[in-house]
This record gives C-alpha cells, sequence and structure tokens, in this order.
C-alpha cells in the first residue's frame, strides 16, 4: 500500500455503504489538467416529539437541497489540488410554521495533496480535508489543517494538525468556528485487503480559556473472521480536562455480522457498546456505518443519536439485499445509563432524564438502501421509532423520525 493511498482508506472500507458527504468523483476534463464533478444532493427530516411531550406538538421539519461541484487540478503525478462547494438552500420548518431558511455556499474541502514521495512512502496534505475513521467513532468531519502519511514496516501512520472552521467555510456569512486544535497519530496495520487493526492518540487542545480538554489513546480494528463473518471493535480511553474538572474514562465498542450465503443474503447482527460515567468521544464523531446494507446509517439510533457517554447501547439487527444495488435493515437499540443522571451528554432528544432510573429507552429503525453505482444514484430511507424507558416521566410519549437521503452524481 502506498502513502498516497492511506487517505482513501476510510472511505474504502465503507464503499460498501453509501455516503453522501463523500465529494463527487471528477471525471470529466474541462481544460489540460483540470477536471470536474458535480452531486445533486436531497435530505429530508422529520423529527417528531423531541421532548418526548404528548401535550404539546413539536414537529421539526429540515429540507436541504444542494449541489455540490468539485475540482481537481492534477499537473503532476505528486501533485494534486482540489476544492468542491456545496451550493444550495435550507428550509425549517416547525408545527406547520417556517421557522428559518437559509441559502447555502460552503467551501467544503479545498486542499493541495503531495503524494508518493520518497519511494511511494510519504505523502502530506495541507488545507481543508476529511477525517474519518473506518466507523466514523472518533471522527468524521471536514477540517483544517496539515497532515502527513507515512508508510514504514507496513504500517501506515497519519500525523496531523488540524482545526475546524479556521477558514471559513460559510462563504455568505461569518461563523464563529472552532477553537479547539486537534494534534492526531492514527496507525494502522492492514493484515489484508478486509482487516486492519489500528492504534491512535488524540488531544483536543481548547484555545478559548473553557478548558475542554480530553486526550484520547484508542485500538480499532475490524475486518473478517471468516468470508461469512464480519467484526468491529473500538477501544478507547479519555482523560484530560473538562472544565475545571479531571477525567477518566473508558469505552468500548464491539460487534459482528454474519451474513447468510443464500439468496437474498440475509444477516444477523449484534453489537454493545460501553462508556464510563466521564467517557466521552471526540465531538468529532460522525456514528455512522453499514452492517451489510448497500446504505450508512446512525447505528446508535437514527432518532436518539446519543454520545456513547455514560451508556450502554446494546444492538440486534436483521437485514436482506433483495437485489446487489438494495438492502432492508431492521435495528433494534437498547440503552441504559451506566450511573443514573438527569443529564445527556450529547443526543437528538430535548427532554432529560430523571437521574434516578438507568433505563434511558429503545429504539426500533428500518432502513431502506438503493444505490447504483453505474448511474451513480444513492438512496436512504430511514424511519425509526423510540420508545421511553422509566428514566422519564410515565406519561412520556414515543418519538419518531423519517429521513430521507438522496444523491445523483452527474
Amino acid at each position: 500500500m502506498y502513502a498516497s493511498e492511506s487517505s482513501g482508506q476510510a472511505r474504502k472500507a465503507r464503499s460498501e455503504g453509501f455516503d453522501p458527504n463523500e465529494p463527487p468523483e471528477t471525471k470529466y476534463e474541462i481544460l489540460p489538467y483540470l477536471t470536474f464533478g458535480s452531486q445533486l444532493e436531497f435530505e429530508y427530516k422529520l423529527d417528531r416529539n423531541k421532548d418526548l411531550d404528548g401535550s404539546t406538538d413539536e414537529d421539526l421539519s429540515t429540507i436541504e437541497p444542494a449541489v455540490v461541484l468539485a475540482f481537481s487540478f492534477d499537473p503532476f503525478s505528486f501533485l494534486q489540488a482540489f476544492v468542491s462547494f456545496k451550493i444550495g438552500a435550507e428550509f425549517e420548518i416547525e408545527d406547520g410554521r417556517n421557522k428559518k431558511d437559509r441559502a447555502i455556499f460552503e467551501l467544503e474541502e479545498g486542499y493541495l495533496f503531495f503524494k508518493d514521495l520518497f519511494e511511494d512512502r510519504f505523502s502530506f496534505q495541507i488545507g481543508r480535508q476529511q477525517f474519518d475513521d473506518e466507523r466514523q467513532w472518533l471522527y468524521d468531519a471536514e477540517l483544517d489543517g496539515a497532515r502527513a502519511f507515512i508508510l514504514h514496516w507496513g504500517i501506515v501512520t497519519q500525523l496531523s494538525f488540524s482545526r475546524g472552521g479556521f477558514v471559513n467555510r460559510d462563504l455568505l456569512r461569518k461563523d464563529a468556528g472552532d477553537k479547539i486544535n486537534n494534534y492526531a497519530v492514527y496507525s494502522t496495520y492492514y493484515f489484508n485487503e478486509d482487516t486492519n487493526i489500528a492504534a491512535y492518540f488524540l488531544a483536543r487542545d481548547d484555545t478559548t480559556g473553557e478548558n475542554n480538554s480530553p486526550i484520547f489513546l484508542g485500538v480499532h480494528s475490524d475486518g473478517e473472521v471468516s468470508g461469512n463473518l464480519d467484526y468491529w471493535l473500538e477501544l478507547a480511553y479519555v482523560t484530560g480536562e473538562d472544565g475545571n474538572n479531571n477525567i477518566s474514562g473508558f469505552g468500548f465498542d464491539v460487534g459482528s455480522t454474519y451474513a447468510f450465503d443464500v439468496r437474498f443474503e440475509p444477516s444477523l447482527t449484534l453489537g454493545y457498546a460501553f462508556g464510563t460515567r466521564e467517557f466521552r468521544q471526540t465531538e468529532l464523531q460522525g456514528n455512522e456505518g453499514d452492517f451489510n446494507g448497500v446504505v450508512d446509517f446512525l447505528y446508535y439510533g437514527e432518532f436518539f443519536e446519543p454520545e456513547l457517554s455514560n451508556m450502554s447501547i446494546i444492538t440486534a439487527a436483521t437485514g436482506i439485499n433483495p437485489t446487489e444495488e438494495s438492502s432492508i435493515d431492521l435495528v433494534y437499540h437498547y440503552y441504559f445509563q451506566t450511573k443514573a443522571s438527569d443529564e445527556l451528554r450529547d443526543s437528538n432528544l430535548d427532554a432529560e432524564p430523571d437521574g434516578i432510573n438507568k433505563s434511558l429507552g429503545s429504539e426500533l429503525d428500518l432502513i431502506l438502501g438503493y444505490e447504483q453505482k453505474e448511474e451513480k444514484l444513492a438512496i436512504a430511507l430511514s424511519l425509526g421509532v423510540f420508545f421511553p424507558g422509566n428514566a422519564f416521566p410515565s406519561d412520556a410519549v414515543n418519538g419518531f423520525i423519517t429521513k430521507l437521503v438522496m444523491a445523483y452524481e452527474f
């Protein structure tokens, strides 16, 4: 494996699952060395009862149509200049009333990439670029920074410094950006094309004075146990500072998917994720992936969408692939707190638990996916219902989500 290839490994590992956040392929030549690609995107999301309170209506709809334009300038085999823009609009409708409309003109990525240097053992990327790991458990964000890829003894090591929004992302209005610097080392060894193990260090340095500066040490592995059985493992320890408090926490996520070698390729997935009271994720995570289907989804729950912190999540799922281009997944989650608390560190809920009972509830999601690679068309429909547990009032009602994501590359 060349050092330059390492920058695409995270996306390659998820290539079976559609991810609309990836920029379009630049395959149309418009000038010598200059190629172009574009993608139409559409996202609709309806959240119902985020406060779990049946006495008041709380329906929030978000509609976001957009086009992504990407340009790549490759004058030499060792140099690439890449830029991508998103142009569109966002509409928010709350309880039938228009809440907010805004135009979108964003710089998604823009970087210089020096690749395959020193006998293909070193590459260097500077600018706004995509940082993601294979399950988006550590990070999934476009960050401004510099990153080196080093290949030695079969190990690909990424050394990086980054910050979110160092340069304005929104080109129509000034945004505050992220005032936390990220220092990371991520080393991966590939046993084969399908199986790998990685170790990482990530330090977040808060420059605002609020002292939100956690340090993460972790191990990741995923791949094939056999031709039909896949697994994943996330294991991390967090220390550092959170305001005036020192933190020390431990978390893990382990699971596997077995796909039967028969018609429709039915599959079964079991997973368990755990975080101690002081464990938290990085705030850069995406928590998106696929089990055996063709599209990515939020694997901790499409409606609840929790951060793994002071929580256990039990996951059981089944799925089928009616065709090579389509999949149906039914995913169940059960949630309970490690220690009863009246706070959730981060989630999609507007309701807070009572701090007495640990049971947060459960969720059932149905994910329908279609991806036609030749036509460059992908569609993902997610339907979810959240059943509140004893940590919420006895009259709490169920929460619902409907989400439709489409992308067409042209």
